[in-house]
């Protein structure tokens, strides 16, 4: 594992307790009922962020090495002397449109639902489950993916897509997934408190 993809889940991974402190002190007050720290919800948020942080840092990379937002254009033919290729120097870049938007469809789609969503859902229904219950830990995951899995893509579509695309044209691809988390701190309070719902 490089010491970016662990520099950034480590990061990942403290935003996501502030995030969780944050919602139970929400909770609290939302309640009226005194606040009392409670760590089993801690410790199930930063457990899925060191699981979930390290698919997303290598998905933004895949998207990034894919479909690059800047493109080098090749220089006139005019610039080759004797059939080799010009300097580096003489190339030019842009930013690809077409590049971006796919970028953006496939991150608002398959990232989204199923890197994000649906592991969230998967990971939280099988850490809730009850131990020695009735129920198979199984079926209450198919209960919340079924019942909550729309609901929290449609509501992070009203963030996320402006996210992606400001991070596909202005951050770093290495600094995305920190970037995220800490626009995430608010979804994750929300995230927190569909968790405890």
């Amino acid at each position: 594992m490089s010491s970016s993809l662990v520099s950034q889940t480590a990061q990942g991974a403290v935003l996501s307790i502030i995030a969780n402190v944050l919602a139970q002190v929400i909770a609290s007050y939302k309640y009226n009922v005194p606040f009392t720290l409670d760590f089993g919800p801690i410790a199930k948020f930063v457990t899925f962020s060191i699981i979930s942080n390290p698919p997303n840092i290598i998905w933004q990379r895949f998207l990034e090495d894919s479909f690059p937002t800047t493109v080098r254009e090749a220089p006139p033919k005019s610039s080759t002397v004797d059939g080799k290729p010009p300097p580096e120097s003489q190339y030019k870049t842009r930013t690809s449109g077409r590049n971006i938007l796919i970028k953006f469809l496939l991150d608002q789609t398959f990232g989204a639902i199923v890197l994000n969503n649906l592991l969230f859902l998967v990971f939280m229904g099988y850490v809730n489950a009850p131990v020695g219950g009735k129920q198979n830990p199984w079926d209450i995951i198919a209960r919340d993916v079924q019942e909550k899995l729309w609901p929290i893509t449609l509501d992070g579509y009203k963030l996320w897509p402006a996210f992606s695309l400001i991070s596909f044209l202005w951050i770093p691809v290495e600094k995305r997934v920190v970037a995220g988390c800490l626009v995430g701190v608010g979804w994750s309070i929300y995230l927190s408190l569909v968790a405890g719902a």
